[in-house]
C-alpha cells in the first residue's frame, strides 16, 4: 500500500524520494491501467505494433537504403536503422504521453494526496512497452541478417540506463511545462517531427558535415543512438563530444527533479 504524504510543510529531499518510493504501486498500478486501455498486452496490440514497425522500417529502407542508396558499411541498412527508430519511437511516445498527463489525471490529483512526479514517470513505463516490442524485432532481424553477437553488448544496460534518464527528464519537463500552456501537446509533436531530422535515425552520423556535427553533439538522443549502434551492431566508437548532450541531460533532470519537488504542493492549483 502506498505511503501518503501530507501537502502540509516543507519535505526535505531525502524525504520526497522516500515518498516517490512508496508511492511506486500507484505509478505502476496508471501504467498498467494505461497499458490495457490503449490493449498493448493484448496479442491483436502486439502485432499491430509489430506491423507499425516493419512498415517504418520499409519505407526507410525502400527512401534511404535504396532510392538515396546511404551507406552503412558492413552493416544491413534494416538492422542499422532499426536501433534508431524503436529508441525514437520511445522519446516520442513519452513526449506525447506527458503532454497532457496531468489534465488526464486531474480527478486523482483533486481526490488524493501523492508525489504528482508519479504521473510522468507512470508514462515511462507505458512506454517500455513498445520499446521491449521494437527490441525483440531488432534481435530477430539481427539473427535473421547474420549478424554476430560482441562483447558491445555488454555495455548495453548502461546505455539502457540512460535511455531511461534521458527520456524521464523529457517527459517531466514538458508535463511541467503543460501545466501552463494548453498548447504544449501541438508544439511538442511539431518539435518532434521537425527533431527527428536532426537526429541519426535513419542516417549514419558520417554523412553530416563537420562544421554542423555540433548539432549532433548537444542532442542526448542523437549520443544515445550512436552509442547504442557501437553497442548493438558493433560500429566505431562515437566521438566523445556525444557525452555533451548526455551531460546536459543528466543536469537538466536533477534541475526538473527539484523543480518537481519545489511546486509539488501547487500542481493542483496549476490545472
Amino acid at each position: 500500500m502506498s505511503k501518503i504524504i501530507s501537502p502540509d510543510g516543507h519535505i526535505g529531499t531525502l524525504d520526497y524520494l522516500k515518498s516517490i518510493w512508496s508511492a511506486r504501486h500507484l505509478a505502476i498500478a496508471l501504467a498498467k491501467g494505461e497499458i490495457k486501455n490503449q490493449s498493448s498486452m493484448n496479442i491483436t496490440g502486439i502485432f499491430l505494433n509489430i506491423i507499425q514497425s516493419l512498415i517504418g522500417l520499409a519505407v526507410y529502407w525502400i527512401v534511404f537504403g535504396v532510392a538515396i542508396g546511404i551507406n552503412t558499411g558492413e552493416i544491413p541498412y534494416p538492422v542499422f536503422v532499426l536501433p534508431g527508430i524503436f529508441i525514437w519511437h520511445y522519446f516520442s511516445a513519452i513526449t506525447g504521453y506527458c503532454s497532457n498527463c496531468f489534465i488526464l489525471n486531474q480527478n486523482l490529483i483533486e481526490k488524493l494526496y501523492f508525489p504528482r512526479i508519479c504521473i510522468p514517470l507512470s508514462k515511462i513505463l507505458v512506454g517500455l512497452v513498445d520499446f521491449a516490442i521494437g527490441f525483440a524485432l531488432f534481435i530477430i532481424l539481427f539473427i535473421c541478417f547474420g549478424q554476430s553477437f560482441t562483447l558491445n553488448w555488454l555495455a548495453f544496460p548502461l546505455i539502457f540506463i540512460l535511455i531511461i534518464i534521458c527520456v524521464t527528464t523529457i517527459g517531466l519537463c514538458i508535463s511541467f511545462v503543460s501545466l501552463f500552456s494548453m498548447d504544449t501537446a501541438r508544439i511538442s509533436a511539431q518539435l518532434t517531427n521537425f527533431l527527428i531530422f536532426i537526429t541519426p535515425v535513419f542516417y549514419p552520423e558520417t554523412i553530416i558535415p563537420e562544421n554542423f556535427k555540433f548539432i549532433l553533439y548537444i542532442n542526448p538522443v542523437a549520443g544515445i543512438i550512436e552509442y547504442s549502434r557501437w553497442s548493438l551492431l558493433g560500429a566505431p566508437l562515437p566521438d566523445c563530444k556525444y557525452l555533451i548532450g548526455i551531460a546536459l541531460t543528466i543536469c537538466l533532470a536533477i534541475s526538473a527533479f527539484f523543480i518537481f519537488k519545489k511546486y509539488e504542493k501547487r500542481i493542483s492549483d496549476l490545472l
